[in-house]
């Protein structure tokens, strides 16, 4: 049942993307430096995908939960508890079948692929798409992880699937939050799964992101295994939780020397030329970045993503801080003087700039490093991949009609064992 809604789904994405993106393709053949704009990862494969995020978001709670639920209910469980397996393997093998699930639910996003690439004769980054795929697997095992542990420690399915759905959903809560600027809604809003997933929707495998999703996701096995039990007392199941979650908490903490990642984009958006790169790394004194400028400021965005985010990424020690975090405002250059202004400190030694262009602010970084620019670089220009194609009706054949009729037959024959 699931895949009869998730197949329509995907493949509608799937087409109204591939639609979208020849629109946009069009002027791109007439004007070739249009072209390094248009990625078919962002422009058809993410979107594509991101309906798969929908169905695991909104529907494979009730998968998983029926795991154990569906035990308890007709008694199974009792008998289960009484193989000589132990506990954590009838879990483990639970999780296996679930994991089975979730390949099956990306199914037709990797249909889609195959439609893309020979219907299409789009282009694919393979580097790209594994990062996307992990990033799924990722997000699946938190939704696995989440749901068996409401499953078992609710005592009805029903109201496991609502305490299931208000943790996946209480993350789009957290995300509108953190959109606001709120200084501790940006704070907490990094325990949101839609967070976890959205550097591998980006083509970045952030290691900290890989560890944090692995340990969460053990916690919650390891407290699903102590409450699933019926014979434990609920007085050791108080005190075994806490210590677990102590524990958690505490190699949580080491997570903040999980440094580094992998840009394995095809355009390297998230890197600094290798010449840049080198240069950045001769600076061995304490780096601090004052911003005054509100997080939804469009100059921030574009500073954020063009200096920022790829200066963390070479010198993961320097210290970012935003003033106006907290005070959520488009622009406010009349009421603050300071507006705008970005302040750049090495060891000692100060500047003062509003540029958020690199061409401005890294000659500014040697000066105060007191280290060599770099020579010009020869890092290849991405050439971008306009395509323009019309969704074809084989697409629409086998996502509206051809799938879902796979499914019913599948849930027909099932049903009459």
């Amino acid at each position: 049942m699931l895949l009869l809604f998730t197949a329509p789904l995907v493949g509608y994405s799937y087409i109204e993307a591939v639609n979208l993106y020849a629109e946009a393709s069009r002027p791109a053949l007439v004007t070739a430096q249009m072209a390094p704009g248009l990625n078919p990862f962002d422009g058809v494969i993410v979107p594509t995908f991101g309906s798969i995020y929908l169905a695991l978001t909104l529907l494979f709670p009730f998968v998983a939960i029926r795991t154990i639920a569906g035990d308890r209910d007709n008694g199974a469980l009792l008998l289960l508890l009484q193989m000589p397996s132990h506990s954590s393997v009838l879990l483990s093998s639970k999780v296996a079948t679930l994991l089975l699930a979730l390949f099956l639910v990306e199914l037709p996003g990797l249909f889609t692929l195959i439609q893309w690439r020979l219907v299409g004769q789009g282009h694919i980054y393979v580097p790209e798409m594994l990062c996307l795929l992990l990033g799924h697997l990722l997000y699946g095992l938190s939704i696995i992880a989440i749901s068996l542990f409401c499953a078992s420690i609710t005592e009805t399915a029903s109201t496991a699937a609502l305490l299931a759905l208000a943790c996946t959903l209480g993350s789009w809560v957290l995300d509108f939050a953190a959109a606001g600027g709120g200084f501790w809604a940006t704070k907490i809003s990094v325990l949101s799964l839609t967070a976890s997933l959205k550097p591998f929707e980006q083509g970045l495998l952030v290691w900290s992101v890989v560890a944090g999703v692995v340990l969460a996701a053990m916690v919650l096995f390891a407290l699903t295994l102590l409450w699933w039990h019926p014979g434990r007392p609920m007085s050791v199941k108080l005190t075994r939780s806490v210590g677990l979650l102590v524990m958690g908490f505490a190699l949580s903490l080491s997570l903040h020397y999980v440094v580094g990642s992998v840009d394995l984009t095809e355009d390297q958006r998230h890197s600094f030329p290798s010449g840049v790169r080198v240069a950045l790394e001769q600076i061995h004194e304490p780096v601090r970045v004052e911003v005054y400028l509100a997080p939804e400021d469009p100059r921030f965005m574009d500073f954020d993503r063009s200096i920022l985010a790829k200066l963390k990424r070479v010198l993961p020690q320097a210290k970012v801080v935003n003033r106006k975090a907290n005070q959520a405002a488009l622009f406010r250059t009349g009421e603050d003087p300071n507006y705008g202004l970005i302040v750049y400190q090495i060891g000692a030694r100060r500047a003062e700039s509003r540029s958020t262009s690199p061409e401005e602010v890294l000659p500014l970084l040697w000066n105060l490093g007191g280290v060599t620019p770099p020579g010009a670089d020869d890092q290849t220009t991405y050439p971008g991949y306009p395509v323009v194609v019309k969704s074809s009706s084989s697409a629409e054949l086998i996502f509206y009609v051809l799938c879902p009729a796979i499914c019913f037959a599948g849930w027909f024959l099932f049903s009459r064992r």
